[in-house]
């Protein structure tokens, strides 16, 4: 499946529900009755769309070797952003107007956030892959870079940092990988094959 039209499908289905509860906030052509089976239909295949994306976006070659990578700044950014809609739904629900109704798309995207989060565990989305000329990492989104982009590769303290000529840096935890040796052994051979061993600056 094309990741583009994963990524549409999951906002058009979140667009969807903000446009539905709207209508049901200012008229009367939605009722309590029906809202109920709209969100709850709705809302399971919110998180679906979502967990199809995830996958979509993780999808490489299949000869490719992934070495699962599920560092503590995911985890950090992923229960910052489920604490947030929590408090933004609470404070929504409790706020005594007709707004209250909203709460429900706050407390969703809370909800598929856990759902995502455990599903890229569960299946191992969250990797690093050395493809062809290609370091591809995909964590809360994916980044590539290839070996002609390369100006340096550093290690230091357990991190191991890839340096664009354009200045943007990578920075990979591999102290925190299940696979580091393994990682570390494929990483040298994908230096010496794309003719990097000169970028490299030792730790």
């Amino acid at each position: 499946m094309n990741a583009l039209f994963s990524i549409l499908l999951k906002n058009l289905i979140l667009l969807a529900l903000v446009v539905i509860s709207l209508v049901f906030i200012f008229t009367q052509y939605i009722g309590y009755r029906e809202v109920r089976y709209v969100f709850l239909g709705l809302g399971i295949l919110y998180v679906l769309a979502s967990c199809l994306e995830a996958y979509v976006l993780s999808t490489v070659k299949h000869t490719t070797t992934k070495f699962t990578y599920f560092p503590d700044g995911l985890i950090a950014k992923r229960v910052i952003k489920i604490i947030a809609f929590v408090v933004i739904g609470v404070l929504l629900f409790y706020s005594g107007s007709i707004i209250r109704y909203m709460a429900f798309i706050c407390f969703l995207i809370a909800f598929t956030e856990i759902a995502v989060t455990l599903w890229r565990r569960m299946k191992n989305l969250c990797f690093v892959a050395l493809e062809d000329d290609q370091l591809i990492i995909s964590t809360n989104k994916i980044e590539t870079t290839t070996a002609k982009e390369i100006q340096k590769i550093e290690t230091r303290h357990g991190l191991t940092y890839f340096v664009n000529y354009s200045g943007k840096a990578i920075t990979l935890r591999t102290d925190m990988m299940e696979s580091n040796l393994a990682f570390k052994s494929a990483l040298d051979s994908w230096i010496i094959s794309n003719h990097l061993s000169d970028k490299v600056i030792p730790g």
